[in-house]
């Protein structure tokens, strides 16, 4: 057990995340999570986001290590798309001048990830991974049909390190989701990470609520850029061929992407959003 741990308290559009610079081994990331994860930086620690639900707590989501210049690994080794933009953020803006654009490395995603730094404004965008396959699941097949009658089919996108639901008109309940949850694990055990995107035509939201396998931690995110990616990639079917943006308002920040499509096919994903860092943060243990 270490004495001290390094962190960052980061802001990537509401979806807090820590970034722990400690080295610490893959084998005790779980541990280290759960210790970060259970403090509330809202006093004590002067930071002062301005986008998010910082009124009452400022409490991680999420936590990702710092393995080294470039390289950072999520704690239960999934894919978090706004955990990467903020990674990339704070690895290009270490030194002045901030670099504008930067490659990472990223667990759940076998390639380096490219971002575009805009320090200015403090937004990262960044070129999201597409998806390696996505199937429609019945109400039948996600076991439930009684709550929701008029859902029909849902369509689940496999991002390789974080599959995610896009769900449209249901209500975003803990319950609905465990239920969902325990149906889509039966017909994949290997899921790393699950995403339900709780999409409400009627306001023009989306409610994320994320579950992650190796650390069994299920949030109501703040906002989720994988599963961001994940509904603009849905949204896009129809869509003919060209770029096409779109706007995510989420619980706590609101995310953009661009879909560029070609010859039908969806050829690449870039989402954006604001940015904001901590200073170092010494802990005692």
């Amino acid at each position: 057990m270490l004495d001290k741990l390094d962190i960052i308290v980061a802001n990537p559009a509401g979806n807090t995340t820590i970034f722990i610079l400690s080295p610490v081994p893959v084998s005790e990331y779980q541990k280290y999570a759960d210790f970060v994860l259970d403090i509330d930086f809202k006093h004590g620690y002067n930071i002062n986001f301005t986008e998010g639900n910082y009124d009452k707590e400022i409490k991680g989501e999420q936590v990702g290590f710092i393995v080294s210049d470039n390289t950072m690994n999520m704690s239960g080794l999934e894919f978090c798309g706004n955990a990467s933009r903020a990674f990339a953020y704070y690895e290009a803006t270490k030194a002045l001048p901030a670099k504008k654009e930067i490659d990472v490395n990223v667990s759940g995603c076998s390639h380096p990830l490219h971002a575009w730094i805009d320090a200015d404004n403090q937004d990262a965008k960044i070129q999201m991974p597409l998806p390696v396959k996505s199937i429609r699941l019945s109400s039948e097949q996600l076991g439930v049909a009684e709550e929701c009658p008029e859902l029909g089919s849902s369509v689940l996108v496999d991002l390789d390190g974080i599959s995610h639901l896009v769900l449209k008109n249901v209500p975003a309940e803990e319950q609905l989701f465990n239920k969902i949850k325990d149906a889509v694990y039966a017909i994949d055990e290997d899921i790393p990470a699950l995403g339900v995107m709780f999409i409400d035509e009627a306001t023009d939201t989306m409610t994320p609520v994320v579950y992650v396998k190796d650390v069994n931690t299920t949030y109501f995110e703040g906002s989720c850029a994988s599963g961001t990616s994940a509904a603009a990639f849905v949204k896009s079917m129809d869509l003919p061929d060209g770029i096409h943006k779109m706007t995510f308002k989420e619980p706590a920040g609101t995310l953009y992407t661009e879909i560029t499509k070609e010859s039908g096919e969806v050829t690449e994903i870039r989402l954006n959003g604001l940015v904001e860092l901590s200073d170092v943060i010494t802990l005692d243990l």
